[in-house]
């Protein structure tokens, strides 16, 4: 009966329905005519699972990254990085992957990232001699840290789709493998700095332009450390964080002079029209995680991993693998609130940590952004650079084949992911 249910919700997705909708709609009708329930027990589902203090967080972050790159702060950002790095060899290319770092921490997302940077950084690029493609897949791939290092709002939409896990610890188990993936994309930098003749370097700024331009920058960068920190530390929740990172950055954006009244409207609607979506997706997700419940399929699936899969290493891998495939098709989104409701017990039964099995399932999920056909991230890159996309295809496969290489280090080495939440207690 599984089969026929996941049949029909792809059918309504051909055609054309929202994946929210389709999702939503055929486990709905399946509650109410299958498993003969009220429809009073799908509003209740429903209501329950946006009613959540936790998802508030949700807007705040897509409010904080649009309040961030309308003070102008993003760009200046970029500059000081350019005034640090710029004469050194290769030292636009880490530049990209430094300032994606950076606004990491500031907005948690990755086409943010593309949306508000991703011109600067090819056209930076570009006049450094590197050529167009090498460029563009660059930026594409250091835009993947978004989601990755905190904060993350796949991390948030992951957190209350399986409902025992700590956000802030989600926080903590993306840093090693954020720079893990940032530092290996540095290394291949460093090659391919060392590979290029025609690479240029720009003139040592003065002490004084650089300290001014320092005195420009400090009020963004102390943004992360009031959001992550602040989260992490416990002094806030991850909700309130989101809430004073909104507050600071109205401050830093009125007192500059950049911000309007205008902006923050602006970025209201923005935001929510972004959060709706994760909210219709959250809702829906948890009445298909509903059906998998009462029909024991989670039980089922268990099983028959267990009989397929083996270890937990083997389990970590042909999960990834399956995810990597769904998220071809699928954006990352959709996929955290069907499947991860669903694989996280599995998981649990094997004894993987909690924060092991989440970062490999993100990750896994995400790496679709930059691979065809659907990649969101291949296609804002594509258009923003000016590159045919099945250029960019070919020239980001490196940084993919890195990404998955992180995947599995993560799968085999589970301290990558437990060290730093452990540390400081969860």
């Amino acid at each position: 009966m599984t089969i026929v249910l996941i049949v029909l919700i792809i059918a309504v997705l051909f055609v054309g329905l929202p994946v929210a909708f389709a999702v939503g709609l055929v486990s709905g009708a399946w509650i109410i005519w299958i498993n003969h329930f009220p429809l009073l027990t799908v509003a209740q589902r429903i209501y329950f699972s946006v009613n959540s203090f936790p998802l508030v967080a949700l807007p705040l972050f897509v409010i904080i990254g649009f309040l961030a790159e309308r003070t102008g702060a993003l760009p200046d950002m970029v500059r000081w990085l350019q005034m640090l790095l710029g004469h050194v060899r290769g030292g636009m290319a880490y530049i990209n992957v430094l300032s994606s770092m950076l606004l990491a921490g500031i907005s948690g997302t990755a086409t943010a990232d593309i949306a508000s940077l991703g011109r600067l950084e090819i056209q930076m690029m570009r006049r450094a001699g590197y050529s167009l493609s090498y460029s563009a897949s660059l930026t594409a791939a250091s835009s993947m840290l978004g989601p990755i290092i905190p904060p993350s709002v796949v991390m948030i939409v992951y957190a209350l789709s399986v409902g025992n896990v700590s956000i802030s610890g989600l926080f903590l188990a993306g840093l090693v493998p954020g720079f893990l993936m940032a530092a290996g994309m540095a290394v291949m930098c460093w090659f391919k700095a060392r590979g290029e003749p025609g690479i240029e370097v720009v003139t040592r700024p003065k002490a004084g332009e650089l300290l001014h331009q320092t005195f420009r920058v400090v009020p963004i960068l102390i943004l992360p450390i009031i959001i992550v920190g602040g989260a992490t530390s416990g002094v806030f929740t991850v909700t309130e964080s989101a809430a004073v990172g909104v507050i600071y950055v109205l401050l830093v954006g009125l007192f500059g002079g950049r911000l309007k009244a205008a902006d923050l409207y602006e970025s209201v609607i923005y935001s929510a029209k972004i959060s709706s979506v994760a909210g219709m997706l959250l809702a829906a997700g948890d009445l298909l995680s509903y059906i998998f419940s009462i029909n024991m399929v989670t039980n089922a699936l268990a099983e028959f991993m267990t009989q397929v899969a083996g270890g937990p290493i083997v389990f970590l891998l042909v999960t990834g693998g399956i995810l990597v495939v769904i998220g071809m098709f699928m954006d990352a989104m959709p996929i955290i609130v069907a499947l991860a409701p669903l694989l996280a017990p599995i998981a649990a039964r094997y004894g993987i940590p909690d924060f092991q099995f989440a970062m490999v399932f993100l990750i896994s999920s995400l790496v679709g952004l930059v691979t065809p056909p659907v990649g969101m991230v291949l296609f804002i890159t594509s258009s923003v650079g000016k590159l045919p996309v099945e250029k960019l295809s070919v020239a980001i496969l490196p940084f993919v084949l890195w990404m998955l290489a992180v995947v599995v280090i993560m799968a085999v080495a589970p301290q990558v992911t437990t060290f730093v939440p452990r540390l400081l207690g969860y």
